[in-house]
Formats: structure tokens, C-alpha cells, sequence
């Protein structure tokens, strides 16, 4: 890759444009240099290399079809159209020509005028793997996974080591659901390509898409002997570990990754969840403390250590770290959810609702949030502003329970007869309930016999 970008002559090139001097390459040393920037979708010096070039070569075809690449790339298709239509005499069996058109149907979304012209372009036997891989795409366009499929596997067959037309072909299958012929594409692919880094990592994956996680750990031990510095495969094996519930394996594997990955806060969370497994909370604690040392914005190390302390019934120490967690990420709602709990079992009950402010603001679709804020409201007494937060839930949500909870407020006013068609409603909605609420809210069952 670094070869690539380094050309001399796109180099001498921008020399010349910098320095402002007068600039002359030959018409197949400008191809070169407009390929170069159109490979890499630097169009504006592709632009200007082109209107040099024309400039000294206003006749030559070549260039005129680097025009038309550009006007492709930069998606003016008006101005395209005419180049394909003013060329196609003198150009009709080149294989840039072809290209660029095909590519220009594809824009205009007529997918099978671009599949002929690609297909045409094809009979020049130049390409193959490429057009090949544009073929695939178009049908792709088409939603037409096993054309595409058969497209990218003739690809592979011009350029085995083409890492595109592979994870193609695997797209294809996923799409399809085809998990078992894509287990077996890729055994056969690994046959012919052995060292494939990327042919193993994609065959554990298949063997995790059904859940065949002893096949799936082959897989990544190939890509780690292959790559020993492969974190992605260090931390596959180390998750089919976590699903075979071998966590002391899983934190073998985790650690072996340490000494070269730069993602250390990520693993040393995982470490610590793996411990927490084993319900070793003491080097769980350890883990997590040295997750957020690598990185100190990782809130959800930061989370995970106040989870910990409430586990171990430290709701005050609980609290201190589900804050830090929150002035890191403010719009997790679960983080709130966790901060609104802490608060209510510390008798912190402004701090408790404030927090479910938030929490029904990020989250208005889950009845259960506003359930839970009217009780606690009802528990502060609160009872009109209870009223008031059901009332708003019913705008978007329409259920028994949130009727019973707003009937057993109307109750707790001695508003009766609101009460009355608040349970009527309730009733209406879930006769089944019934019970269960009147059992919950003792009022109920006193208001309405």
C-alpha cells in the first residue's frame, strides 16, 4: 500500500504544481497520474491533472475517457451521458470505456444495463477479478444474493488473496441464512489458502452464527497462530470460552492479549466480568480498577465497580461510582436507572425523582419507568404530581396497570369517583389483573368491592 502512494510521477507532479512551474508528461504518463487520483477519489487533482493533460492532448481518446471517469466519480451524470454517447464509436470495446458506462447505469439504479456492459467488458480479459467483484454488487443492487454469490466466487477464481470478493461471497450466504454452505465455502477456500488469516476469523465467526463454539475455538487458535498479535482472534477464543462458561480459560486468553493490545481498559472489563463469574469479586474489583487506570472515560468500568459495591451491600460507595459513570455517559439510561435505585435505598428521594426525570426523557416508551416513578412519588406523598406523570404516560401508552396506579392516586386524594373510572377503565383493558392489583394497592380493594 505504501508502494502505491509513493509514485514518482504524481510526486514530480505536485512538485510542479506547487512550484508553479510549466509541466510536461507525455499523454500515457498524465493516464497514469489521473488514475492515480481517480484509484483514490482525489478528484479535485484529478481535475486539474485533466485539464492539463487536455490541454497539450485535446485528441486523445484515453484521456477522454479518464473525462468520463471523473464526471462518474463526481456523480455529474448529465455531463457523463454525453461523454458515453460521444465516445461509444471510437471507444465501444474498450474496457475503461465499458467500465466507467456500467458504472454510470449503476448510478442511474439501472442495475442489468450495468450488468451487460460489465459482462461485455469481460470478453477484453482484462480485469476479471475486478469486474468480477462489480458484477457481484450490481446483483447485490438487485437483491439477488446467489448471482452475486456466483459473481464473487469468480472473483476469488482470478484472485484467490482478494480479501473483498471474500467477505462478499460470506455476506451472501449471511443474507440468506445459508450459515452450513458458508461453513463450507470457507473450509473449501482454506484448502486452497491455507495462511488465510481472514478465511479462518471468518469460519469461527460462521461456527458462533450457530453456536458451534468448540469448532468456532479451532478456528480463532488458527487465526492467533497465523497472527499472534491478532486481538479480534484473541478475543473470539476468549468469548466461545465465556459461552462454554470456561471462565478461567477465558481470562487466560484475555490476559495472553495484554502485552500488545491497545485496547487494555476493554480487556481488563472483560477480566473482570469473567471473574465476577467465579464470584471472585475480590479480583473482579482488580480488573475493573485497572480498566479505568488504562482508560479513565470508561464509564462502563466505572459502572461495573459500582455494581460491584452493591453487591457487597456498599450502596453509599455504589453511589460514588455510578456518578462517575454518569458524568462520563449522561445518556445511558440504564446508568440512571442504577443512580435512581441507589438513591431510593439511601432515602435520597428528590435525588431518586429527579433522576427519573431522566430517565422517562430517554426512555418514554417502557411503562414500567413510569410505574415505577409514580410509586415513588406515591411514597413521598406526592400524590398530585404522581397523578400528573400517569396522566402524561397514557399519551403514548394505554394499559390496565397504569390506570389501577392511577386509580389507587385518586383513591389516596379521596377523589372516588375518579378513582371508580379509573379501575373501570382498567378493568377494560385487563380484566386478568384484578386481582393481583387489589392485592398490590389495598385501597383498591377497600374503594371497590
Amino acid at each position: 500500500m505504501e508502494d502505491f502512494f509513493d509514485n514518482d510521477l504524481v510526486n514530480e507532479f505536485e512538485n510542479l504544481l506547487e512550484n508553479n512551474k510549466s509541466i510536461y508528461f507525455d499523454s500515457d504518463e498524465f493516464n497514469e497520474i489521473i488514475t492515480f487520483y481517480l484509484d483514490i477519489y482525489d478528484f479535485e487533482y484529478a481535475n486539474k491533472a485533466l485539464l492539463i493533460a487536455l490541454n497539450l492532448y485535446p485528441e486523445s481518446l484515453d484521456l477522454k475517457i479518464k473525462q468520463l471517469e471523473y464526471y462518474v466519480g463526481v456523480e455529474d451524470l448529465e455531463t457523463a451521458s454525453s461523454f458515453i454517447e460521444s465516445l461509444k464509436d471510437y471507444c465501444f470495446n474498450n474496457n475503461d470505456y465499458l467500465i466507467a458506462s456500467a458504472r454510470y447505469w449503476s448510478l442511474k439504479k439501472l442495475h442489468h444495463k450495468s450488468i451487460e456492459l460489465y459482462l461485455t467488458a469481460l470478453e477484453n480479459h482484462e480485469e476479471e477479478n475486478y469486474i468480477y467483484n462489480c458484477i457481484g454488487n450490481e446483483y447485490l443492487e438487485l437483491n439477488k444474493p446467489k448471482e452475486a454469490l456466483e459473481a464473487y466466487k469468480s472473483a476469488l477464481k482470478f484472485n484467490l488473496k482478494d480479501d473483498y470478493a471474500l467477505l462478499s461471497c460470506i455476506h451472501c450466504y449471511e443474507v440468506s441464512f445459508e450459515y452450513n454452505n458458508c461453513i463450507t465455502f470457507l473450509n473449501d477456500y482454506i484448502d486452497n489458502n491455507p495462511y488465510s488469516e481472514e478465511a479462518w476469523f471468518q469460519l469461527g465467526l460462521q461456527y458462533l452464527n450457530i453456536n458451534n463454539y468448540k469448532q468456532g475455538l479451532i478456528s480463532f487458535d488458527y487465526v492467533i497462530i497465523i497472527n499472534p498479535k491478532s486481538i479480534a482472534g484473541y478475543s473470539q477464543k476468549a468469548f466461545c470460552y465465556e459461552k462454554l462458561e470456561l471462565w478461567e480459560k477465558a481470562i487466560e486468553t484475555y490476559e495472553e492479549s495484554l502485552a500488545f493490545d491497545d485496547t487494555a481498559a476493554f480487556t481488563f472489563l472483560k477480566i473482570g466480568l469473567a471473574y465476577n463469574k467465579l464470584k471472585k469479586h475480590d479480583l473482579a474489583m482488580k480488573a475493573f480498577y485497572k480498566s479505568t487506570k488504562e482508560d479513565p472515560q470508561f464509564d462502563k468500568a466505572w459502572f461495573e465497580i459500582s455494581d460491584l459495591f452493591d453487591l457487597m451491600n456498599d450502596k453509599e460507595e455504589a453511589l460514588v461510582f455510578i456518578k462517575k459513570a454518569l458524568e462520563i455517559e449522561t445518556k445511558e439510561v440504564s446508568y440512571w436507572k442504577k443512580y435512581a435505585y441507589l438513591n431510593v435505598q439511601l432515602g435520597n428521594y428528590q435525588e431518586a425523582s429527579d433522576a427519573f426525570e431522566i430517565i422517562i426523557d430517554l426512555e418514554p416508551d417502557t411503562f414500567h419507568n413510569w410505574l415505577a416513578y409514580s410509586e415513588l412519588l406515591i411514597n413521598m406523598k406526592e400524590y398530585s404530581k404522581a397523578i400528573i406523570i400517569l396522566k402524561n404516560s397514557l399519551k403514548t401508552l394505554n394499559r390496565a396497570e397504569i390506570y389501577y396506579q392511577l386509580g389507587n392516586c385518586y383513591f389516596l386524594i379521596n377523589d372516588i369517583e375518579k378513582g371508580n373510572n379509573c379501575l373501570k377503565m382498567a378493568l377494560k383493558l385487563n380484566p386478568y389483573i384484578n386481582i393481583e392489583m387489589k392485592e398490590k394497592y389495598s385501597i383498591l380493594l377497600k374503594n371497590n368491592k
